[in-house]
């Protein structure tokens, strides 16, 4: 887990941050602070790795069953949450101590976990049923039986700029140029120029998610020892030697298959990055000069340990991002924790796949540099 945050705000309570490949769970104290944080997957896996086919499958039929799934899920994991407290801590915190439930999560996830419609989440022009934030309480979401403990389930953006990044960029120091990107299964990206944010969203795939930050330096590094040493080329090819038996490196197993989904995640967030930029300069008619002023912050379990220069050497981050930008961790979580911030813009948003030069833009930013 990133290093954990605490405000003075908050009396006792729980932060979740439901990802599209993991959950996590933070429970601080008033006067502890932050004392206890889990991780456990997402069970929504068993449907499909990405948001599109789960969205798919909701619209199949499935939809109360993936609603009845997650609501379990995160019912045992807010006891496992309690028990790991005691264990860790000594603290015997019971559900009746907790204030307040604070969740945030991509659109897809508040769809199922609301039961609402999915079906005009997957086609264009991409419309949630609801964007907004939500009130309710644990009872109702079958969290706790008989204790109505209020839940705030933070607003998204868009379809697929949900709550998990609304709730991050109100953890962010206080600037007005700033490129926010998020690595997870949906590499979400906000580009804030004053009081106008810039959205997309680059399907990355679980390739970011499935590296934990204790490995998300070594996946860049191994890439980058086997192209330096010719085991794989620029196309991500491995060798005739490799390339059924994979290669190992600093301790991770590169197979063919696990090089092409970092390339593919690799090329969708230097492609999201090209396009945003791009789109904001057509809009305002500038020039390129304009990035000098941005800060740079990569958020995500992925981003938190990451070499910002090696994944400028593999051509995933640009050249222009050398010393400027800061891994912030899991900024969505942290969120959970903050009140009273409104960090709502002007918002444009950029259908990646609609442009005219995203396949050719995609496919140069395939290849390793």
């Amino acid at each position: 887990m990133p290093e954990l945050f605490y405000y003075k705000s908050m009396r006792n309570i729980i932060g979740i941050d439901i990802g599209t490949t993991n959950i996590e769970y933070i429970l601080a104290d008033e006067k502890k602070g932050p004392i206890c944080d889990l991780l456990t997957p997402n069970p929504l896996s068993a449907f499909g790795l990405d948001v599109m086919t789960r969205i798919s499958k909701a619209n199949d039929g499935r939809l109360d069953e993936m609603t009845s799934l997650l609501r379990v899920t995160i019912k045992n994991d807010i006891i496992k949450l309690m028990d790991d407290c005691f264990a860790r801590s000594g603290l015997q915190i019971s559900i009746v101590d907790i204030a307040g439930i604070n969740i945030a999560a991509n659109t897809t996830m508040v769809h199922i976990l609301m039961n609402y419609d999915c079906s005009n989440l997957g086609s264009y022009p991409f419309s949630p049923v609801h964007i907004e934030a939500i009130k309710t309480d644990s009872d109702s979401l079958g969290f706790t039986a008989s204790v109505p403990i209020p839940v705030n389930i933070t607003q998204g953006f868009s379809a697929f700029v949900g709550g998990d990044i609304y709730s991050g960029l109100k953890t962010l120091p206080d600037c007005d140029d700033y490129l926010f990107i998020d690595l997870g299964t949906n590499a979400e990206m906000v580009l804030c120029l004053g009081n106008t944010a810039y959205i997309t969203s680059a399907a990355a795939g679980p390739a970011f998610e499935t590296c934990s930050k204790g490995h998300a330096t070594d996946a860049i590094d191994g890439l980058i020892y086997m192209l330096k040493n010719g085991i794989m080329d620029e196309t991500g090819l491995l060798t005739d030697e490799f390339f059924d038996s994979g290669y190992d490196c600093l301790g991770m197993h590169f197979s063919q298959k696990k090089i092409r989904d970092m390339q593919m995640a690799k090329s969708a967030v230097k492609t999201g990055i090209d396009l945003l930029i791009d789109s904001a300069k057509k809009e305002l008619s500038i020039d390129e000069s304009f990035v000098s002023t941005l800060k740079v912050f990569i958020a995500g379990t992925f981003g938190y340990n990451l070499d910002i220069n090696n994944c400028i050497k593999l051509g995933m981050f640009p050249e222009w991002f050398k010393d400027k930008a800061t891994a912030v961790g899991n900024t969505s979580l942290k969120g959970t924790l903050i009140t009273g911030i409104d960090p709502q813009k002007n918002i444009r948003e950029i259908f990646l796949a609609n442009l005219p030069e995203f396949n050719d833009c995609y496919i140069k930013n395939m290849y390793f540099t």
